[in-house]
């Protein structure tokens, strides 16, 4: 805890004139009680200087009383405890109030408690998958990644996931290959010939694709395939050569008519 603003020996009083006063005050973390005074929680009594009034409605109290409120509230906001039969305090607590009165730790945990209830309060939200993780993010427009700023992982909105080394069509396949435990040789022939899978056209590994861009890459040799022509995307020079591949795009035309214009 701050140190609390202890009167020195032989020191004159804090100037009585109410500015005056503000201004001195001000340069404290905790405001100190000057008179001697009975804490309104555990009814005892508390010398000049060894108490703290709360800045926003003056009420004073032993520190102890007052960092068991902080410690014990599942509130964002602390309000002043101070209660009696016929008033409660609506007063809160300032935060360089509630960091000087507890442990790193304890104050730690109380901003912790805000960002959640700030997350839980906002609807478009994207909490990175890294466990234990408190990284977030407000998700605004056609946002597909994001780079926690807390454990610097890359995650996938889309997926609301971190599939690093590999697409969402990939990570999608992959996962309805452990859900399925594995595809029969039966259904994959049927899935050729219905069209929810393909040979490659360099390594002749079946490829599946469930959703999204028509642009996937193949597992085993990374050819990067087109799905609506069922070719490969670009030409032998590789990327952007669209002598060879698809030739999505080019003029102006997609590749196939059921192209999606998306890759």
């Amino acid at each position: 805890m701050s140190a609390l603003p202890v009167k020195p020996s032989g020191s004159k009083d804090l100037p009585q004139t109410s500015y005056d006063e503000l201004l001195e005050l001000e340069n404290y973390v905790l405001v100190a009680n000057k008179e001697p005074i009975e804490c309104p929680i555990c009814f005892g009594a508390v010398q000049p200087y060894e108490g703290i009034v709360l800045r926003d409605c003056l009420h004073s109290f032993c520190s102890e009383c007052l960092v068991d409120t902080i410690q014990h509230s599942d509130d964002v906001e602390i309000r002043c405890p101070y209660r009696d039969n016929v008033y409660s305090c609506e007063s809160v607590l300032q935060q360089r109030e509630i960091n000087a009165l507890v442990s790193k730790e304890v104050y730690e945990a109380h901003l912790a408690k805000s960002i959640q209830q700030a997350e839980a309060s906002i609807g478009d939200t994207f909490h990175c998958r890294t466990p234990n993780c408190r990284g977030w993010c407000i998700i605004e427009g056609n946002v597909t990644e994001f780079k926690c700023p807390v454990c610097t992982n890359v995650n996938c909105v889309a997926c609301r996931t971190i599939h690093a080394g590999c697409n969402c069509t990939e990570y999608r396949n992959r996962q309805r290959l452990e859900q399925n435990g594995g595809y029969n040789e039966t259904m994959l022939q049927r899935m050729l010939e219905t069209g929810d899978a393909m040979r490659c056209p360099t390594c002749k590994m079946i490829v599946t694709k469930i959703s999204g861009c028509d642009g996937l890459k193949c597992l085993i040799c990374k050819t990067e395939i087109c799905w609506a022509t069922r070719g490969p995307r670009w030409g032998r020079a590789g990327n952007g050569d669209t002598s060879g591949g698809c030739r999505c795009g080019v003029n102006g035309t997609k590749c196939h008519p059921q192209c999606k214009n998306c890759h």
